[in-house]
């Protein structure tokens, strides 16, 4: 993100509007209102930004499927399977912010899988100078997150999962900051799903995920504390078998899905699709509806070797396309 100049005086107001504002548009189904500074009713919409290129390339159709380290930021349930570990990085950038994230899979047998996550998201640095145009400092503006999972199977068909996170938004300068523009404010939150796998040759499968249940964000008081962007997400999914049997070693899969706010105010719809072959290469197309960066058509490739999968994305539709810097993602991921 280029560098902008500002005063020491007016730095607090330009912090917390690009920040907000770059998470607003980053995310998905958000919607523009007041709140905190007088701009946006809920906090810390970094939640909402898809994490994993295997997850953008289907257009987000995340709450069906077992996507390894991914399913850990979408729903919980989709890591009850695995029965591999995995240690994933996975690599957004906008023309708003670089994101990092790093998320471990552990399975302990019967015990259930257990999941690690840290995310970083960096809006880049602004300039401080004084009354005259002096540089003095810098203004760093970041959101991290950090989560803990649980996920275990129920029964031969059913899987579930519950997911803690802790979220801040952080602002740190160098130079001579004053209180209000250096600061870190701290909440927490739970996400919760479920997955149904039916035993038809299709594989269907039935997704349902609640996001971002929690504590609201307090930067001043509490009359003026943001709530959670709580999520909604009802999905179906599965493969369709007649690809298998006229190209052996191919895979079709297919994902509907719908999300809302949990006022139900605000319904998106997401569809997604991928053709595997020969477990070695993936090819994905989407499209995610409603308010956001990572909104609109998409698609992406994946390439196994061994125990190295690679996977990339690139978004066709939102602000950062509208300047001239599609959102990309890509994933690099190592199971054993």
């Amino acid at each position: 993100m280029r560098r902008r100049r500002s005063s020491v005086r007016g730095a607090f107001a330009a912090a917390c509007g690009a920040a907000l504002g770059a998470t607003l548009v980053l995310g998905t189904s958000a919607t523009p209102a007041l709140a905190q500074g007088g701009l946006y009713t809920e906090g810390l919409l970094v939640v909402l930004v898809p994490v994993g290129a295997r997850t953008v390339g289907v257009g987000q159709t995340m709450v069906t499927a077992e996507s390894g380290s991914e399913s850990l930021w979408g729903n919980p349930a989709g890591v009850a399977r695995q029965s591999r570990r995995e240690a994933a990085l996975h690599y957004s950038k906008s023309f708003v912010a670089d994101g990092t994230v790093l998320g471990v899979v552990y399975p302990a047998g019967r015990a259930g899988v257990l999941g690690f996550g840290a995310q970083l998201y960096d809006y880049g640095t602004q300039e401080l100078t004084d009354n005259v145009g002096n540089p003095v400092g810098q203004l760093l503006t970041r959101e991290v997150v950090a989560l803990f999972t649980y996920a275990a199977t129920v029964g031969p068909r059913m899987r579930a999962g519950v997911t803690y996170k802790l979220m801040q938004r952080r602002n740190d300068c160098t130079g001579p900051c004053i209180t209000t523009i250096n600061y870190a404010v701290t909440t927490s939150g739970l996400d919760a799903g479920f997955q149904w796998q039916s035993a038809r040759a299709d594989s269907l499968t039935l997704g349902f995920a609640i996001r971002q249940m929690g504590l609201k964000l307090q930067v001043n008081d509490e009359a003026q504390s943001d709530p959670l962007p709580t999520r909604l997400h009802l999905g179906i999914g599965g493969r369709v078998p007649r690809v298998t049997k006229a190209l052996p070693g191919a895979e079709l899969r297919w994902a509907a899905e719908l999300v809302n706010r949990s006022s139900l105010d605000q319904p998106a719809v997401r569809l997604g699709g991928e053709m595997g072959l020969q477990k070695q290469l993936y090819l994905r197309a989407g499209y995610a509806s409603g308010i956001g960066d990572a909104t609109g058509p998409a698609i992406g490739f994946g390439f196994v070797r061994g125990a190295l999968t690679i996977d990339f994305a690139r978004v066709f539709g939102g602000f950062s396309s509208d300047a001239g810097q599609p959102p990309t993602f890509l994933t690099l991921r190592l199971t054993w």
